[in-house]
């Protein structure tokens, strides 16, 4: 089930492919939606460390220390994030036309 937030950032990410054809932007829509899913989680997760943190430290014995859980979480989410952001990019970008780039009076 979609939440309006989560429909929101799926429509977002779509303009963020202008050219892209109808026909690819189907084909992939649950990398879209997929995408749109971790941003959002990792926007929380991000929220959430900045109230905890991504470390304990123990208040005695500073060289004792803890990674929090969040802080896995964001690295697995980022990492997931950046992959599939590169495979939509891989295959929705549109390559600009070299000779419509406004420079040819500058040549």
């Amino acid at each position: 089930m979609k939440t309006p937030e989560l429909s929101k950032e799926i429509e977002r990410l779509k303009r963020e492919f202008p050219g892209a054809d109808d026909n690819k932007l189907n084909a992939m829509e649950a990398l879209i939606e997929q995408a749109a899913y971790e941003r959002l989680y990792l926007q929380k997760l991000n929220k959430q460390a900045m109230e905890t943190g991504l470390v304990q430290i123990h208040p005695e014995n500073a060289s004792l220390q803890r990674a929090l859980p969040v802080s896995n979480a964001i690295a697995k989410h980022s990492a997931t994030l950046t992959n599939i952001m590169d495979k939509l990019f891989k295959h929705l970008a549109v390559e600009m036309d070299d000779e419509d780039d406004g420079l040819d009076d500058y040549e």
